[in-house]
């Protein structure tokens, strides 16, 4: 039985790519992975060949990001992992190892999953966006270059009064 369970998450797992499924206007597709943007247009790296190319965007009628299902298979596993760790948890001490392994094994599992899914979306819809978006590199958000908290140049008692 576990043997099956495996292929099954394997074959699932070798179903879910990077690249972004670009519906055009003319009913053609394209598959590819979205590298960065700007207004006019997306710039995409093929899995043919590995070159850049870009597509206007007057021509996108509709951009499937990946990872998305594979979020949702991570958020539900992740739920179902939460309730058996739940309801298991407590005997786990008891009955032993692999008992306890199979309790917190969907969680794990379903939580990583959610993870990549999560970041791979978010990837592909930051790249399609471009604009400030696309010089945003790293998983910590750009400060903001002026903070609210910010009171150099007025001291107390200073504000100017009419």
């Amino acid at each position: 039985m576990s043997k099956k369970l495996t292929v099954a998450f394997l074959l699932l797992l070798s179903g879910c790519s990077t690249t972004a499924t670009i519906s055009r206007v003319d009913g053609g597709t394209y598959t590819a992975k979205i590298v960065r943007s700007d207004q006019d247009s997306l710039f995409v790296k093929t899995s043919s060949n590995g070159s850049e190319i870009a597509i206007p965007r007057s021509n996108v009628s509709d951009i499937d990001h990946p990872g998305n299902g594979m979020a949702v298979f991570g958020a539900l596993l992740t739920a179902y992992g939460g309730l058996n760790v739940a309801a298991g948890a407590s005997t786990c001490g008891e009955v032993g190892g692999a008992y306890c392994v199979g309790t917190f094994l969907p969680a794990a599992v379903g939580l990583s999953t959610l993870i990549w899914g999560l970041t791979t979306w978010t990837n592909s819809t930051d790249a399609a966006q471009g604009g400030a978006t696309a010089a945003h590199t790293g998983a910590v958000p750009t400060p903001p270059s002026v903070s609210a908290f910010d009171f150099r140049g007025s001291a107390p008692g200073s504000a100017q009064r009419r």
